[in-house]
């Protein structure tokens, strides 16, 4: 194996791909191939991916001067993913990445199952391009415009291009930003969201370990405990819908942002984990849906993980805060309207830093459960009764083609308080009464053929099937003498 005696230094945040094809212009090869053949040592097809292979073999050339692990640290997307794998996972991927076999890399990782290859894209910023031509000479792709749900600069805010190649080409064409037609990946302008996502995987790309003890830490878990959306440490998952909905629907309905703003279990998937894979987009996402910035994940980091070694055994900094901090979190908390104290804002962050004063106010202001009075049941079946007749009277008033009356159509109709389908042995006279008002088929069928008949007032001796058809009607259940007196005399 020989060595690389020509190699071009590496830019901030390039793409092994981008290298390749400074590389391959640099020598002035012909194809492909022949550059392929020279760095990696064989013909390799995935050079172009966000998570190249033959590593090895490029490091062995370069002998010594990038290891594996440092290329695929800066080089490559896989950053990105660290702090959603185990130890193992992470190490097999890097393995995968040194060798020559990068099959199932991607299913391994996830990225297959969520759809979001489909999107993938060769894509640039227009102001970057400027700014590489000027500082280093020529344009080059960045690694971060090449994540799953970056659609726009997290440096210059811009929306980014994706490049069209020519039929019949692709990434072994060996080109470089602005060389090809492009279009704009997003077609408006309001990218809050985008912006804000660009740039948390910008800096989890680019703090891989901060990011690890971001997720480590459960940020999002004590994100949603401050916003009162954990109750007794269960996730109040209507709560919880009821507030991301608003910023769900007004959000991008372009590319990557289909799969995360039409639906809303893939967020209890994620904070649910279950030994699924993380795609860094969704967590990313829904740090901002829980309203929380990069500011937040830098924060977080440097308030909760500081480290340090005492007596061979590593510990972490507890968060002290200030004692403007806590009076606002104590007068937040006693202006709260809630009964009990632990639906009061702020409470599981009392708990976790100023527990003494939460203790205290707990004991003086006990939570008195109010004493119901016993039930009558006797008064409540009477009401109920009444109000199974007149929800009857209302399905048979009801315009339009007729509706069978069932028990779960009177049911739906009465009120909610009643707890009939708990209790019903306290409601005899209910269950007779509903007993009495269910319609069989047989009726329903002379219910629906009168109605037809009144809609279409046909003669009986042309008409019978079509009514039959109108009425909605494939099994009869009703005799001919019935059908022939439901006609009215011409």
């Amino acid at each position: 194996m020989y060595r690389l005696f020509l190699f071009p230094e590496p830019f901030p945040d390039e793409s092994l791909y981008s290298l390749a094809v400074r590389y391959h212009r640099l020598v002035s090869n012909k194809s492909y191939r022949q550059t392929s053949r020279e760095l990696f040592g064989t013909y390799s097809r995935t050079c172009g991916s966000v998570l190249p292979c033959c590593l090895g073999a490029l490091s062995q050339r370069l002998e010594g001067q990038y290891s594996v692990a440092e290329l695929v640290e800066t080089r490559t997307l896989l950053p990105l993913y660290r702090p959603f794998l185990s130890e193992k996972a992470y190490e097999s991927a890097i393995l995968c990445m040194q060798g020559t076999q990068g099959t199932g890399l991607k299913m391994s990782l996830g990225m297959t199952a969520s759809g979001l290859l489909k999107h993938a894209s060769f894509r640039y910023c227009e102001a970057c391009m400027q700014h590489d031509s000027e500082v280093f000479g020529m344009p080059y792709w960045h690694r971060i415009h090449m994540a799953a749900g970056v659609c726009i600069c997290p440096i210059h805010g811009n929306v980014l291009l994706s490049a069209n190649l020519p039929e019949g080409a692709d990434w072994r064409s060996m080109f470089l930003p602005g060389e090809f037609a492009s279009e704009s990946v997003l077609s408006t302008q309001s990218l809050d969201a985008a912006l804000a996502v660009a740039k948390m995987q910008f800096w989890g790309l680019e703090n891989p370990q901060r990011a690890c003890d971001l997720v480590d830490g459960d940020f999002l878990r004590l994100r949603l405990t401050e916003m009162g959306m954990v109750h007794r440490g269960r996730l109040r998952e209507l709560a919880l819908r009821n507030f991301v909905a608003p910023r769900l629907g007004p959000g991008n309905q372009e590319v990557e942002y289909k799969s995360v703003t039409n639906s809303f279990e893939w967020i209890m998937c994620l904070l649910r984990r279950r030994r699924r894979i993380v795609q860094p987009f969704k967590y990313y996402f829904l740090c901002w849906l829980l309203d929380s910035g990069v500011n937040d994940l830098r924060k977080f980091q440097r308030r909760n993980f500081s480290i340090v070694t005492d007596r061979d055994f590593t510990t972490k900094h507890a968060y002290c805060p200030d004692k403007a901090q806590v009076a606002t979190r104590r007068r937040e908390f006693k202006q709260d309207k809630s009964e009990k104290c632990h639906d009061k804002a702020g409470y599981y962050w009392l708990y976790r830093h100023d527990s003494d004063w939460l203790n205290n106010y707990v004991k003086h202001h006990p939570f008195v459960r109010s004493i119901e009075a016993p039930i009558d049941w006797s008064v409540q079946d009477a009401r109920l009764s009444k109000e199974l007749i007149d929800a009857r009277d209302e399905i048979l008033g009801d315009e339009g083609k007729p509706k069978k009356i069932t028990k779960t159509a009177l049911l739906r109709r009465v009120s909610a308080k009643y707890r009939y389908l708990r209790e019903f042995s306290f409601f005899p006279e209910s269950i007779q009464v509903l007993e009495g008002l269910l319609e069989t088929e047989h009726d329903f069928q002379i219910r629906k053929l009168s109605w037809a008949i009144k809609r279409f007032s046909p003669s009986k001796q042309c008409a019978t099937s079509l009514i039959m058809r109108f009425a909605g009607i494939r099994i009869r259940q009703v005799s001919e003498s019935e059908v022939d007196s439901l006609f009215l005399p011409i």
